[in-house]
């Protein structure tokens, strides 16, 4: 199993699984977190490994990368 990354609102405190958007990849992760920090929301990239808990990745502003 490989790792997984997954995008949602920064506004949720703990990672939801069923909550977030699955990436294929870490390309597609800031692709989707852009695409929807244009409302003005930043996002969250997780990064799930196959084992242990999911971890903040980094945070995408509507400017950009925080």
């Amino acid at each position: 199993m490989q790792t997984a990354f997954a995008v949602q609102p920064a506004a949720f405190a703990s990672f939801d699984e069923w909550g977030c958007m699955w990436a294929t990849d870490i390309d597609h992760a800031y692709r989707l977190a852009r695409q929807e920090a244009t409302s003005g929301e930043d996002q969250v990239i997780w990064r799930c490994a196959p084992q242990g808990n999911p971890i903040k990745w980094v945070t995408v502003a509507g400017e950009g990368i925080a």
